[in-house]
């Protein structure tokens, strides 16, 4: 994940729509000061994945030691598992209240929810009668073969990636090549997420918007006068 990445208007204005329509123990003022240790990002889990979220291990905070502390749980036990690590220099960024890095956080926080909840629906669907891997484990032990089958056209190099991480490679490579070939899957695979998601996002405003234009051209016709009938001749 970059934490440079910059969002446009669209997509910052849909996250901060989908932010206020979720049920937290605080409104949204100033989003960088509100989230600065870490207890609305545990609550956004625990409201889809609550199997995921125990509260208890995370205290509301103003100072900066326990901001981190929270930060440093939070990331540990959850965001990690979703490929969301956070570095100490981000942490100490988001307990700061750095301006930004909580809407990169938020943004690709929704996708790996979004992630989770449809694994989850498919392993509904199919049935499961052995016992059920937790789906953050299946995530990470099919990971790799994902992104590959997501990338298979791309390009020369995530061919030899798919190959090497379904095992089934005949030539001798370099770990160094395949590390190399590994980290431009990734991201890749990175890349898609974010325009897959600026569409579905697009998408969402597009649909708002017809709905407001719709509300619009009737209350402007009801706002018509309606003409006076004609007087007969004597």
């Amino acid at each position: 994940m970059s934490w440079e990445m910059e969002l446009d208007e669209t997509l910052l204005e849909d996250l901060y729509i989908w932010i206020d329509s979720l049920p937290l123990s605080r409104p949204k003022k100033r989003i960088e000061r509100d989230f600065s240790d870490g207890i609305l990002i545990a609550e956004i889990i625990r409201y889809y994945l609550p199997d995921l979220i125990e509260m208890h291990n995370y205290t509301p905070a103003n100072s900066l030691q326990q901001k981190k502390a929270n930060w440093g749980i939070l990331n540990k036990k959850v965001l990690s598992n979703f490929g969301l690590d956070l570095p100490d220099v981000i942490i100490n960024g988001l307990s700061n209240g750095k301006p930004g890095l909580i809407e990169v956080l938020l943004f690709n926080l929704r996708l790996k929810i979004d992630e989770e909840l449809e694994l989850q629906q498919k392993l509904q669907q199919q049935q499961i009668t052995t016992p059920r891997q937790s789906s953050l484990s299946y995530i990470t032990s099919t990971t790799k073969t994902n992104q590959t089958n997501l990338l298979t056209n791309r390009s020369n190099k995530s061919i030899k990636s798919i190959k090497l991480t379904n095992l089934s490679i005949h030539k001798d490579i370099s770990r160094l090549d395949y590390e190399e070939i590994k980290q431009e899957c990734l991201q890749q695979q990175e890349d898609i997420e974010v325009l897959h998601a600026k569409i579905r996002r697009l998408e969402h405003v597009l649909q708002l918007k017809d709905i407001r234009i719709s509300e619009l051209s009737r209350a402007v016709e009801d706002s018509r006068p309606t003409r006076p009938t004609a007087l007969k001749k004597k």
